[in-house]
């Protein structure tokens, strides 16, 4: 078994933007989440087997072959404290409907192959921290990071002994927009 999720993946030069903001901007008692693990969840779907996870890359692969989704852009200009799981997180004010159409449909898919359905709002965000017990007091200034994606992936989630890192199974192309 696997435990894996849709999400967009950033570039490294975002990364370590959104790491530098975070280190000048922020103090938090929780533990900081590695650059390296900078993404933006669109669907958790947890344990799935690998004859599972072959089904939901077909029908992601069907599904995509029938629609035509634009990539998009992403302004970062907001964080926010999650209490019960202990996250604060850096997210948009507001995002394309068709990054949630795209969230909504991966949870689809991957409840059809037998997931877990997500029954949580879709809010866009990166996480900064977690293990946080109290919030964070509001950063110094606010952010504005653009994040731009064409992609989306599949991706795995390894605990290891340097804690848990993220590896891409598949990824898939959304269609270019012209600016």
């Amino acid at each position: 078994m696997m435990r894996v999720f849709f999400g967009l993946a950033l570039d490294g030069a975002t990364a370590l933007h959104i790491a530098n903001w975070r280190e000048r901007q922020l103090a938090c008692a929780g533990t900081p989440v590695p650059p390296a693990n900078f993404h933006i969840t669109l669907a958790f779907l947890g344990a799935l087997d690998e004859a599972a996870i072959e089904r939901l890359c077909l029908s992601v692969d069907g599904w995509l072959a029938q629609t035509s989704l634009p990539g998009g852009a992403l302004q970062l200009d907001t964080t926010g404290y999650w209490a019960k799981p202990g996250i604060f997180w850096l997210g948009p004010l507001s995002w394309p409907e068709q990054l949630t159409r795209l969230a909504q449909k991966l949870n689809s898919l991957g409840s059809a192959a037998g997931a877990k359905r997500d029954r949580n709002p879709f809010q866009p965000h990166i996480t900064l921290y977690r293990q946080c017990n109290v919030p964070p007091p509001e950063p110094a200034h606010t952010p504005s990071i653009a994040l731009r994606y064409s992609d989306f992936a599949l991706f795995e989630s390894r605990q290891g002994k340097r804690g848990v890192s993220y590896h891409i199974l598949q990824d898939w192309a959304l269609h270019r927009t012209h600016d």
